[in-house]
């Protein structure tokens, strides 16, 4: 197991293919995937995972990762900092399952992979899209300090385009520290 970052109460991990069954469940929860697309099966997910698992080898230091807690290792979605709809642009994203909804944890997913995005990883930009209805989203992506800059179309969808740049990130980073 392979952990890529932590934060307050969860760490961030490579996507293995014992995670088969908890992806396939949070995948195939509707209310999960509401804004998101229909339920997807087993196979599909199977393959899903087999092309994250590539992605770390073609792109180190990019893409999905579970998200699990520290307490107790359990799996509660993953996180991700990846490229948008095969765009030069990356992106944040998070999937949750239901039972830790709530709690904060894609705000904290959300804020650590901005960090690292800009720190680690040495972004000048990253953005967030979610669909207009999808108000939860819209506030992680709020709380982590994205701008919400206008409306674009990305995954076939038509969706609020987010957005935050370092210099913006690292302006609001010092005002904090005066504080």
């Amino acid at each position: 197991m392979k952990q890529i970052l932590q934060t307050t109460r969860l760490y961030l991990r490579e996507v293995e293919e014992s995670d088969l069954d908890f992806l396939t469940a949070l995948h195939r929860d509707p209310d999960v995937m509401r804004y998101i697309g229909p339920p997807r099966s087993r196979k599909s997910v199977q393959e899903r995972i087999e092309k994250i698992r590539q992605g770390y080898i073609d792109f180190p230091g990019r893409g999905i990762w579970m998200a699990c807690e520290l307490s107790n290792d359990n799996p509660i979605g993953w996180g991700c900092l990846k490229d948008l709809d095969g765009s030069e642009l990356i992106e944040i994203g998070y999937r949750l399952a239901k039972e830790a909804w709530g709690k904060g944890y894609a705000t904290e997913i959300a804020r650590t992979l901005v960090e690292y995005g800009f720190t680690d990883y040495g972004l000048d930009k990253i953005v967030g899209v979610t669909t207009p209805d999808n108000i939860g989203s819209q506030k992680v992506l709020e709380k982590a300090g994205l701008i919400r800059r206008g409306s674009a179309r990305f995954y076939n969808s038509d969706v609020f385009y987010y957005e935050l740049l370092k210099e913006e990130w690292l302006a609001k980073q010092r005002a904090l520290q005066r504080h």
